[in-house]
């Protein structure tokens, strides 16, 4: 059988400042010694080790597998045959690396010891792991491969508001000159990064055959330039304050301006709903958090409508954003086949004539008709902004929905129940769980992709999209099986077992099961004369079945079943669903026998 892990490596810059490890070599070599199981248990924060080129080779002979990081930081990597699911130590070699201004220098490192977790697949084994390196380790790894950056800020001062589109410029204080860093333009949220080199703040005007730097690291001060000129010029002599001086390979920095410029206030691109609910507010969508909705706990299932603010423009250009999930093994986009209808806004003109005014649905996988405007996602899920931005030729009006997202391509489980009755557990077909993904939206300059911005995240969904096939129904009346059944629920009259059309005596014994992760409800009652009467039921579980036997009225006294007048009766259950798809919930879901009595 085949084992293959699958997950996601990125270096933090800063708390919020971080980078994949595109094209990192990542390494999976055989653990050995007799304190395997300590260092898998430690923190990769406290087993992080740079190893020597030597040792590195070395370690190449007990190599397991190994994969490349790709754009976004995932990975994949086959174990070689022979291996049976053991502990392994997880080295990273930079030399790989892609996308910096200098080549890596053959840098590796040992960066935990690693036990995976694996789960059986119809392939073989699989297990996810990511990681975000401390910044405090990726940044002394990244100043040995010689990149030095600065990530940061600019807000509106005393406020959290950020200012996009301008261009923030970092320099370093020198005694002969002022060296240019480099320069970056903000993003949506008022974030920049500059990446530089250390040739950056060493040259002189004899540069390059004479270099000097007095201090190990730049000093650093800014300049913050918008549409209307300087809005903010750091004296040289910030560079040279306690904070600025000898700053090292990762610097984080926060500045502030009087207000944000003209020009500059376009709306803010944000994904934070998802129907009603809003992320951190109306569902517990933070690390860790259940996934769940705040108040009435439902998980979320079906079609998903993904909504926030949509804007034109990013950083003064046509804009283009897409929607990202990932269970763990990375992000993934949302393609077109995971979509659905999402009207997205309206399409107005005013016409001079009557009526005056024309209007269009604009909608995401819509059809182009008098009516409607279609959007059309690209192959890798990425949906053009329109542009529309008059009331004489057309205006688009965003209406904050974003997307319509099928949760079921995301997370689907089938449970066939063909050989449970009423009365036993699902647990021979399987207990359904909640799964779990991270939803986030990304905008970016149209086909620029060095221009991606995260623009909203919900960190932690759970997800309930379960199907129950073969469900029993109506016991031993009219025997039944149904599928693609959101939950289950089934009962049957153990006197009637065998021979449906049979009468009811004295006793009325109902076997009973219900499953489903999110079960919120179950009840089971009596409609006929002297009516109604109902069973009374112990606390809900997931995966709920067993025997009741008291037949109680509606003031919850008991009921002798001889005592009922001889007549037709119909035994129902119903379960309610902890379930939404941010707009609505599903209805309950029924079972009912008939039955006559003596």
């Amino acid at each position: 059988m085949s084992y293959v892990i699958s997950g996601r490596l990125v270096g933090l810059l800063c708390d919020d400042c971080w980078e994949p490890l595109v094209g990192a070599t990542i390494r999976l070599v055989d653990a050995a010694g007799d304190r395997v199981s300590q260092a898998a248990a430690a923190e990769p924060k406290h087993t992080t080790t740079v190893l020597e080129e030597s040792a590195a080779a070395e370690r190449a002979t007990s190599l397991l597998g190994e994969g490349v990081v790709g754009e976004d930081g995932g990975f994949s990597i086959e174990l070689r045959d022979g291996y049976e699911g053991g502990a392994f130590d997880v080295d990273v070699y930079c030399g790989t690396m892609t996308g910096h201004k200098v080549p890596p220098k053959p840098l590796s490192f040992t960066l935990t010891t690693l036990a995976p977790q694996w789960r059986e697949t119809k392939e073989g084994y699989a297990a996810a792991w990511s990681y975000e390196i401390p910044h405090r380790i990726w940044c002394g790894l990244r100043g040995r491969l010689g990149w030095w950056s600065i990530c940061g800020h600019v807000r509106v001062c005393d406020t959290e508001i950020g200012v996009p589109g301008v261009t923030v410029s970092a320099f370093d204080v020198d005694w002969l000159q002022d060296d240019a860093l480099g320069s970056a333009t903000t993003d949506v949220s008022g974030h920049f990064r500059i990446d530089y080199t250390v040739a950056d703040f060493s040259r002189t005007p004899w540069s390059p055959w004479i270099n000097i730097e007095l201090v190990a690291g730049p000093d650093v001060y800014f300049r913050v330039d918008g549409p209307t000129g300087v809005l903010l010029q750091e004296p040289r002599s910030r560079g040279r304050a306690q904070d600025r001086q000898n700053v090292g390979p990762c610097f984080c920095v926060e500045l502030c301006v009087e207000d944000v410029p003209g020009d500059t206030d376009q709306p803010y691109p944000w994904f934070d709903h998802i129907g009603v609910y809003k992320t951190v507010t109306g569902f517990d969508s933070g690390p860790g958090g259940t996934g769940r909705t705040i108040g009435d706990d439902r998980a979320f299932y079906s079609a998903l409508r993904l909504n926030g603010v949509l804007g034109r423009l990013l950083g003064g250009q046509p804009a283009e954003y897409r929607f990202e999930h990932d269970d763990g093994s990375g992000w993934k986009p949302v393609l077109p086949a995971q979509m659905v209808r999402m009207q997205i806004g309206t399409w107005e003109r005013l016409t001079g004539s009557l009526p005056p005014v024309e209007t269009k649905a604009v909608v995401v996988l819509g059809a182009n008709g008098p009516d409607e405007i279609a959007v059309t996602p690209d192959a890798q899920g990425w949906i053009a902004v329109p542009q529309d931005n008059s009331l004489t030729t057309g205006l688009f009006v965003p209406n904050n929905n974003l997307l319509g997202l099928d949760s079921r391509t995301l997370s689907s489980q089938t449970h066939d129940l063909a050989a449970v009755v009423a009365g036993q557990s699902t647990a021979s077909a399987g207990l359904a769980v909640d799964e779990y993904v991270a939803l986030r939206m990304v905008m970016r300059q149209v086909g620029q992709p060095s221009t991606q911005v995260q623009a909203g995240i919900a960190e932690r969904v759970a997800l309930a999209n379960t199907a129950y096939d073969h469900v029993q129904k109506h016991g031993s009346w009219v025997p039944t099986r149904v599928d693609d059944q959101l939950g289950a629920v089934s009962i049957d009259i153990e006197e009637l077992i065998g021979h449906g059309c049979a009468r009811i005596h004295n006793s009325l014994t109902v076997d009973y099961t219900a499953a489903q992760p999110n079960l919120g409800s179950m009840s089971i009652g009596v409609s006929g004369p002297g009516g109604p009467y109902h069973y009374a039921l112990p606390a809900i579980a997931p995966d709920f079945h067993g025997t009741v036997t008291q037949l109680l009225d509606a003031s919850n006294n008991p009921v002798a079943v001889s005592s009922l007048p001889k007549c037709s009766y119909i035994l129902s259950a119903s379960i309610s669903l902890l379930l939404t798809t941010g707009d609505s919930t599903p209805l309950p879901i029924y079972d009912d026998i008939a039955f006559t009595t003596q």
